[in-house]
């Protein structure tokens, strides 16, 4: 006792005890003796490895000893030192073993990370359950990553990934590098998606979205649009790098899925991406090509700032909006000469807006933004968090919210099926209700009050939205207005008449879209047969 520190806590009192506590034999023997000691017993071990460390270890020597008693009535406690040579916390947070998580509580970790709930949220969850929790933050990350591996087993990373992939019923295709085990590319998409491309592929959205996993490895997104103006994700891929080759692998897996032969987008919005552009030349060729405004704009901005002091910045750029905006080829020929002139002292601004946008790809222009699919990358940006996570997490993530995306279109379908508005409860759209979708329907009662200055006049109408969405336009609603005829609901694109993701889908020999099986499964049993054991195994593999 003489050589204990100043510091000295006797705790005997708290253990000692008459009472015999329970045990499943109460038999005596050296076996069932249990000794215990303090956490911060035993000495401190020095190493060289030159990284921080600490230790709690100070010599404690707090012991006490159980074993059975004699007449074989249970456990007895003997303390042999009740002193500690420390203090004794008033709280234990950060103790390792009083934080451990709980049966319950490693369950309920289990059920948050499946939800991609972030570990601060899990832990915050737990503390209140129990304001008593004092588990850490690293004892769930620790608890997460058993959690993976114990999901993974001896599967590497794309192995787990094509496991996922392949459980949850996608469609999907990889390629390696020549020879090598090495995949390139990846692409994927679900069958729902696959069904919603083949009803609504008139309009189709492509974008990179860069920094999502730690591998830095693109992310090349496929967007549509349903009938209802919600964006569906098409298809994903994984690509090596951003060549017009990797995109044309691409956009023929894309093809693929499309059940009809003859049958392609009609419109594809991309950003102004050289290789994509070609690519999309080379594999739809009879499909229009245009350029999103919302990244033009975004890039002439940057550029703006870069070459343009700050008060002339706000002039420029509405000068440029109403170049972009130009209604045709006199208007537009004027605002680009009021551009000029207002850089005239900024000859490389000017420059990159003529070279890189309006001299090659005006024609591109998409004339009427689609704010709702444009904000699709935005969004699966924002699903996806940080850019440290694995292809796993990614796909897990894209995975959730694609079900979740699903689950909305339904129900706008039925919305539109069984909901009838206000604004459209008139005999003159009496065809129309439940027939068609509700945003097809507020597009129509908004052109109707142009009537009044329209009229029947087709050259005032300009007929913008019969050619640019397929819905009748103020002249035509003016003639059935004036004779009392309800708006025939063939006067509005089948597009916007597919309340369903029940349709199914035509097959048939007359437009090569039949799937004969035949050819394919004999050429497999010929190689099948021709292979020694081991290329038998990995064919059956």
């Amino acid at each position: 006792m003489e050589n204990l520190p100043q510091i000295c806590v006797d705790t005997s009192d708290a253990f000692i005890t008459t009472e015999r506590f329970d045990t499943e034999t109460g038999k005596r023997g050296r076996s069932n003796k249990l000794i215990f000691g303090c956490d911060k017993g035993g000495k401190h071990k020095s190493t060289d490895s030159g990284t921080q460390s600490a230790s709690k270890k100070c010599g404690c020597p707090f012991k006490i000893r159980s074993t059975p008693a004699k007449d074989g009535s249970g456990w007895k406690i003997d303390v042999k030192c009740g002193l500690h040579n420390h203090g004794l916390p008033d709280r234990l947070e950060g103790h390792s073993f009083i934080g451990r998580l709980t049966t319950d509580e490693k369950q309920r970790v289990v059920d948050l990370t499946k939800r991609h709930v972030p570990p601060r949220h899990i832990l915050l969850s737990l503390q209140d359950r129990d304001p008593e929790n004092v588990t850490r933050i690293t004892q769930v990350y620790k608890h997460k990553s058993v959690i993976q591996k114990e999901i993974r087993g001896p599967r590497s990373e794309i192995q787990h990934l094509f496991k996922l992939i392949e459980d949850a019923g996608y469609v999907y295709w990889s390629r390696k590098k020549d020879d090598s085990e090495v995949v390139r590319e990846i692409f994927w998409a679900h069958p729902d998606s696959v069904k919603l491309l083949n009803i609504f592929p008139i309009v189709l959205v492509m974008d990179n979205t860069y920094k999502t996993n730690k591998y830095r490895q693109p992310l090349f997104e496929i967007v549509g649009m349903t009938l209802t103006e919600l964006t569906f994700a098409v298809a994903f891929a994984y690509m090596e790098s951003e060549q017009t080759e990797n995109f044309c692998w691409v956009l023929e897996k894309l093809k693929e899925l499309f059940v009809k032969k003859d049958l392609c987008p009609q419109v594809i919005l991309t950003y102004r991406d050289l290789a994509l552009m070609k690519s999309i030349e080379i594999v739809f060729p009879r499909s229009i090509n245009l350029l999103c405004r919302f990244h033009i704009n975004k890039n002439v901005g940057a550029k703006c700032k870069q070459h343009v002091v700050n008060d002339l910045q706000k002039t420029i750029d509405t000068l440029w909006m109403e170049v972009v905006w130009a209604s045709d080829e006199v208007e537009y020929g004027q605002r680009l000469h009021q551009l000029e002139q207002a850089c005239v002292d900024y000859s490389g601004f000017i420059n990159y807006v003529k070279d890189t946008w309006l001299t090659p790809h005006r024609h591109r222009f998409l004339e009427h933004g689609l704010i709702e699919v444009e904000s699709a990358h935005w969004k699966l940006k924002q699903m996806l968090g940080n850019s440290i996570g694995d292809m796993v997490k990614c796909w897990e993530a894209m995975n959730n919210n694609l079900r979740l995306q699903l689950e909305n279109i339904r129900a706008y379908f039925q919305k539109s099926f069984y909901k009838v508005e206000h604004a459209h409860i008139s005999p003159f759209y009496g065809y129309l209700c439940g027939s068609i979708s509700r945003a097809a329907l507020r597009r129509i009662v908004k052109e109707l009050l142009r009537v009044d200055y329209v009229g029947t006049n087709r050259k005032i109408c300009g007929c913008t939205l019969r050619t640019s969405y397929g819905l009748p336009c103020a002249c035509e609603l003016g003639r059935y207005a004036l004779g009392g005829i309800p708006i025939p609901i063939n006067d509005v694109h089948v597009h916007w008449r597919k309340l369903t993701m029940k349709v199914e889908l035509e097959v048939g020999a007359d437009d090569g879209s039949e799937v004969d099986m035949t050819r394919a499964m004999d050429e497999l049993w010929k190689r099948f047969r021709s292979l020694d054991i081991i290329g038998k195994k990995g064919i059956k593999e």
